[in-house]
């Protein structure tokens, strides 16, 4: 460990209590170099992350590691070990067609595992776990051992035994870990939890070490957002079910149990009630595949309900109170006022917050009451129209309703000498500038109605 063997003659340290000379001749030695005679062998004039995946093992083997190879700290611009790969942090749709091609055919990359950091399943493996075709499509397009195990994997695939190996659990002790953490049988170290702006500076070195930065760090989605929520809005979650490919049909429709009802109504699907943390390793798998992850999973499907007060983030939080939600009310589940005006009745401010939280007019909780009406019958309502059981848009029958009041209120109401309503329970009358499709009413009921008229 501090010599590495440099004290030893060269026909020594083929003897079988030392047993070195292979590690050497791997790093280009031979007894002339050994010797002075001639000049040392090119890996000795390279830093550690420039050596070859083989000639980084032989040293390994003579107990050096990146330190003690280089003597001094090497860092590249931001203070990284090895340079930043940048096409790696351009968004899906900036990549060359070339590079995006072999991105998504060879490592099976997609837009949403490209531009969500570290989301990729290729991503949990190191260079050598990679299929061999894997790899050349890698070296292909910038990569190699040792920018892909550190910028891409960060050692997370090494056993403890190969980070000390190459000593990499310098890095990851003082971050907290330990060879039990490591492996799970204990829990990971309060690090593991902290986003990048509640690490602390030394925590932040260390991790440069590793090849994090705040954006791989927190995992941030490098999909432009330009919208007014927190995260991008999931294109394919709001496309009406029979827009979506046979593919995303059996995708939704098997772990998710969606159906072309449940998929337009927002909010309905029992899916949609559990966070993210809740899915199973499939469902999540399937969630990915639709354009979903942990952020826009839990924003726009789940809305955070699944969470407990104590755990909402600040601004989360906020937002919930601005819609009269507080500690006792969301432990009851008890809904405030607001949820019950239509989006077009909130204010402002409370317009805004509900942004904030992942809701707009197409899934706020007051605008779908009369979608939830709807689902008591064989239909299924996304927007204006009617959807059957597949998701495919049919005829309303025209109708539609005028005002029939100087209050603007819509409905079937029948005069019959009072100032109560006849209409049937269960229909539900809305105030709303938009089309309104009554709900179906049994002939019975309606010659009820005629004969009370008359």
């Amino acid at each position: 460990w501090i010599n590495h063997y440099e004290g030893y003659r060269w026909i020594d340290m083929g003897q079988p209590f030392i047993q070195v000379l292979q590690w050497f001749t791997s790093l280009g030695w031979d007894i002339q170099s050994w010797t002075g005679k001639k000049e040392a062998p090119e890996s000795d004039f390279k830093t550690w992350y420039e050596l070859t995946s083989e000639e980084r093992f032989s040293a390994a083997q003579l107990c050096y590691f990146r330190m003690t190879w280089n003597e001094v700290e090497v860092f590249s611009n931001g203070g990284f070990p090895i340079e930043k790969p940048g096409f790696r942090f351009d968004h899906w749709w900036k990549l060359d067609d070339e590079v995006r091609e072999i991105a998504h055919e060879s490592l099976k990359y997609s837009e949403i595992t490209w531009n969500v950091l570290g989301l990729g399943a290729v991503e949990a493996r190191d260079w050598m776990s990679l299929t061999p075709s894997e790899r050349e499509a890698a070296e292909s397009i910038g990569w190699n051992q040792a920018t892909w195990d550190c910028w891409i994997n960060h050692f997370r695939s090494y056993s403890w035994e190969n980070l000390v190996f190459y000593g990499l659990d310098l890095d990851y002790q003082s971050l907290g870990w330990t060879d039990l953490s490591w492996d799970g049988t204990e829990d990971a170290p309060p690090s593991n939890d902290k986003t990048w702006n509640e690490l602390n500076e030394l925590e932040k070195q260390y991790a440069r070490k590793l090849c994090y930065f705040e954006d791989n760090w927190d995992m941030v989605d490098i999909t432009p957002n330009n919208g007014k929520f927190p995260h991008p809005k999931p294109k394919s979650r709001f496309a009406p079910w029979n827009e979506l490919s046979d593919d995303e049909k059996e995708i939704a429709a098997e772990s998710l149990q969606y159906s072309g009802k449940t998929w337009n109504s927002y909010g309905v699907a029992e899916i949609e009630s559990k966070g993210w943390d809740e899915l199973t390793p499939l469902q999540q798998s399937d969630a990915i595949r639709l354009g979903l992850y942990e952020r826009t999973w839990d924003c726009f499907q789940n809305h955070y309900h699944s969470k407990r007060w104590i755990s909402l983030e600040g601004e989360v939080r906020d937002a919930f109170r601005v819609l009269g939600w507080d500690e006792n009310g969301w432990a009851a589940n008890f809904r405030p006022p607001s949820y019950e005006n239509k989006w077009g009745r909130l204010s402002e401010m409370e317009q805004t917050f509900a942004n904030r939280i992942c809701y707009f007019e197409d899934n706020w909780p007051g605008q779908a009451e009369e979608v939830k009406a709807e689902n008591k019958t064989d239909a299924s309502v996304a927007g204006d129209g009617v959807f059957d059981e597949d998701g495919t848009e049919v005829e309303t029958g025209g109708n539609e309703e005028q005002d029939t009041s100087e209050t603007g209120e819509k409905g079937n109401q029948i005069d019959s000498g009072s100032s109560e309503s006849n209409t049937p329970s269960g229909t539900q009358e809305e105030n709303s500038g938009s089309k309104w499709v009554s709900p179906a009413v049994p002939a019975t009921l309606l010659m009820t109605a005629f004969g009370a008229w008359l």
